[in-house]
């Protein structure tokens, strides 16, 4: 599935394998504070970073808009306008915030103006305010909304509150290679060599491009580390349920949801399946995709039970944290969930017994990173969890999708069998790193709509490359508890493996777990073909060297030259 904001659903076509047989698909919130006087905010309050219209696609500003995200001023949050007196472990529907009350005339001259009506939903984690709208905005009515809203001195930023989408694309039955496993041979190579069936399948474990896994599980499995999948939630699979952990639904809309409530405690994967123009307009028909089960199948599928595949960490815990639901998920949902995540607290939701200290988020979209994103990645990193997020599938910058363009994270782009940039890996120098995406065997559910029993299938996307870096910085942590988000950014950029990249950049490389374990525990490289990168590009006054090049030091003119364990070749 692209990775897009608002995307129209597809077809999707796919290759699954049950448990025995293989099969084809065809898939894809007490009581408030009295009323404080709004706080003048200083200007750079003002001016933080938020989703603006003009950032958006012309399809999704065609759209329209109804409902946003109010982001109140630090200033005005510190004078007392938000109060969490609502009973621990309830949700209060109707619950509103003395802040929000302050925006009576703002929210009324703009009801009129449009002839609208603006509805209180609830407040999130940052304390900021979710409305929705009786009807529609334009893009050029959305920007006179938030613009009014905005001018009230308490508030920060107003920005719409986007679905976004998980960013795996499917593979078709004739590009899937699950009809080769029993021809396909082991690497030669391997310390470790699991049992798993599907085991010689995943050459993203083992062989020359892949993460080199066999070698790190010599040291560690990643016992005793949590890593937490903001998702689709997931479904009952016998190669993954030991390794799961009681999650949370943080999907508020119950037409998204799909259980018939909003919030609660069960992450159960309802299924994705869409009809055409149910998301949008032109939105095509599509099938469930089980996406959620495929990334946490990627980070902690169990490790020899004679079965399916093996997790990079396969015993490390999985926290499901359900955020995407038909027609994806909104950014307020999203944000909230990081926080809960992380061991925050979110109004109305049970405090989380099982902190994760590793953050997956292979979903995203388009625009500028929203206020609502910073502020909940600021939390996050507080609580120093650390967070991974997929660079997209988009073939273009990174800079252009959140939350991949909002700092305070590992961003991951794809590579395929042959080392080289997925081409449909989005790229540029917000990518930190890279990691195997193309072809990534992994467990699902056989259904269609709605769950009938557990099988596996390949998927493209950085949203399987962005849970294979999670699970080797699970192995990292296991070794070394203290390790940080910085430190596991550095080590794995500087113990990463040569990629080929046909952009301005692909992050530092294809990440070597061999490597990284190594580098964690402070020994020799055991993969001395695996070289530290350079930590800036080399300069060149007429073009600008690709990642993994650098230019002909003797002329220092084109061509470029690829770095390598025998030194440097004359790259293509």
């Amino acid at each position: 599935m692209s990775f897009t904001t608002h995307p129209s659903a597809r077809g999707i076509a796919r290759t699954a394998l049950s448990l025995g047989t293989a099969a084809t698909l065809v898939a894809t919130l007490g009581t408030p504070a009295s009323f404080a006087a709004p706080a003048k905010a200083n200007s750079a309050e003002r001016t933080k970073a938020h989703t603006t219209i003009s950032s958006l696609s012309s399809a999704q500003q065609k759209a329209g808009f109804n409902r946003f995200v109010i982001t109140y001023t630090d200033s005005a949050l510190n004078a007392g306008g938000v109060n969490w007196a609502s009973p621990a472990g309830t949700q209060v529907a109707t619950w509103s915030d003395s802040l929000y009350q302050g925006l009576t005339s703002e929210v009324k001259s703009v009801d009129d103006l449009f002839k609208i009506k603006t509805n209180y939903v609830r407040t999130t984690a940052q304390k900021a305010t979710v409305v929705t709208l009786s009807s529609k905005l334009t893009a050029e009515q959305a920007e006179k909304y938030m613009a009014t809203l905005s001018s009230n001195p308490s508030v920060a930023s107003v920005e719409p509150d986007l679905l976004r989408r998980s960013n795996a694309r499917t593979r078709t039955a004739t590009t899937s290679k699950v009809a080769q496993v029993a021809q396909a041979s082991q690497a030669s190579n391997q310390v470790v060599a699991p049992n798993d069936t599907l085991y010689p399948q995943q050459w993203n474990l083992h062989g020359t491009k892949g993460l080199a896994a066999p070698e790190a599980w010599k040291t560690t499995q990643g016992a005793g580390v949590t890593v937490a999948v903001i998702d689709s939630g997931i479904v009952k699979h016998p190669d993954l349920d030991a390794n799961v952990l009681p999650g949370y639904d943080f999907i508020t809309e119950p037409s998204i949801a799909r259980d018939g409530n909003g919030r609660d405690s069960d992450p159960t994967d309802q299924g994705n399946w869409e009809e055409a123009g149910v998301c949008g307009a032109d939105s095509e028909a599509s099938e469930s995709n089980w996406h959620g089960t495929h990334v946490a199948g990627s980070i902690a599928a169990i490790m020899n039970n004679k079965r399916g595949i093996v997790g990079v960490a396969p015993s490390t815990k999985i926290l499901p944290v359900r955020a995407l639901g038909m027609c994806g998920g909104y950014d307020s949902d999203i944000a909230d969930a990081m926080v809960w995540a992380a061991g925050g607290t979110v109004e109305g939701v049970p405090a989380n017994s099982n902190p994760a200290k590793i953050i997956n988020l292979s979903l995203g979209g388009e625009g500028t990173c929203p206020a609502t994103y910073s502020k909940a990645i600021a939390e996050v990193n507080k609580r120093g969890a650390i967070l991974v997020v997929a660079a997209g599938n988009d073939g273009q910058d990174t800079s252009k999708v959140a939350p991949a363009n909002c700092g305070g994270s590992i961003v991951v782009g794809a590579t395929d069998q042959e080392g080289k940039r997925s081409d449909f890996s989005n790229y540029g120098k917000l990518v930190d790193v890279s990691a195997p995406g193309s072809g990534i065997m992994s467990t699902v559910d056989l259904g269609t709509t709605v769950s009938t029993g557990a099988g596996y299938t390949e998927y493209d996307g950085t949203s399987m490359a962005a849970p294979q870096v999670a699970g080797v910085i699970a192995l990292m942590k296991s070794v070394d508890p203290s390790l940080t988000a910085e430190r596991a950014k550095q080590i794995l950029k500087q113990s990463s493996k040569p990629l080929t990249c046909d952009v301005n950049a692909c992050g530092s490389g294809i990440v070597n777990a061999a490597s990284a374990l190594a580098m964690v525990q402070g020994k020799k490289d055991p993969n001395p073909a695996a070289k530290p990168w350079p930590k800036r590009a080399p300069k060149h006054p007429t073009r600008a060297a690709r990642v993994g090049y650098v230019t002909n030091p003797a002329v220092n003119h084109n061509p470029p030259f690829l770095i390598t364990a025998h030194g440097l070749i004359p790259g293509q």
